[in-house]
């Protein structure tokens, strides 16, 4: 498939997934060959950028009709939900600086999960016994 084929054949797919890697995988290009190519071409780059737009739209579209739909369902999560997105009576407190606030030195960025050591976790609760006991 000659060039502008695969690129216009991306983009078809990129309205449809916003997604550079499933795209690519759908029409069989590799994600190097089109960061090189709107690398190289910046007409490229911004019709690829438009298409991600509009494909982000598409499925805003289609998650909020999946929600009107569940509404319409009677489902409590999805009437809870759109009431507490969109009716001011509902909606939960928040300060006004809400999102800068969670960004500031202090606040939790990050949760890193190790394994356990079994014989540490062993040797701890026996000391704790043995201090609990004297």
């Amino acid at each position: 498939m000659k060039k502008y084929r695969k690129e216009k054949s991306f983009l078809e797919e990129l309205r449809k997934i916003p997604n550079i890697s499933l795209a690519c995988e759908k029409v069989g290009i590799a994600r190097n060959t089109v960061y090189r190519w709107c690398r190289e071409d910046s007409d490229f780059d911004a019709r690829v950028e438009d298409a991600l737009v509009s494909g982000i739209d598409s499925i805003n579209d289609l998650a909020e009709s999946k929600l009107i739909t569940n509404i319409n369902q009677g489902k409590q999560r999805a009437i809870q939900y759109w009431l507490d997105n969109n009716k001011k009576n509902y909606a939960r407190p928040r300060p006004k600086n809400f999102w800068d606030v969670a960004n500031e030195p202090g606040h939790i960025t990050e949760i890193v999960i190790s394994p356990v050591d079994p014989e540490r976790v062993r040797l701890e609760k026996e000391l704790k016994e043995a201090k609990e006991n004297d």
